[in-house]
């Protein structure tokens, strides 16, 4: 965890971890009305998918562009 934190891009990729984890908390008291997306995907499902891909991009870009021991 030093190595993230001691430059800018690990904080930045932190910051975007965090900013997911919290936009997550703040539509989980949406799933108990039954909300669809675009027609056919329910919230839950559709809010999972979009935080795996933040991660998943987060993580993907910092790890291979800006980490700092290859």
């Amino acid at each position: 965890m030093r190595e993230v934190f001691s430059h800018r891009a690990g904080r930045i990729f932190l910051l975007v971890l965090f900013l997911a984890v919290v936009a997550l908390l703040a539509v989980t008291p949406l799933f108990s009305r039954p909300v669809v997306i675009v027609g056919w995907i329910p919230l839950p499902f559709a809010a999972g998918i979009i935080f795996l891909l933040v991660w998943l991009c987060a993580y993907l870009i910092y790890f291979l562009k800006y980490w700092p021991f290859r």
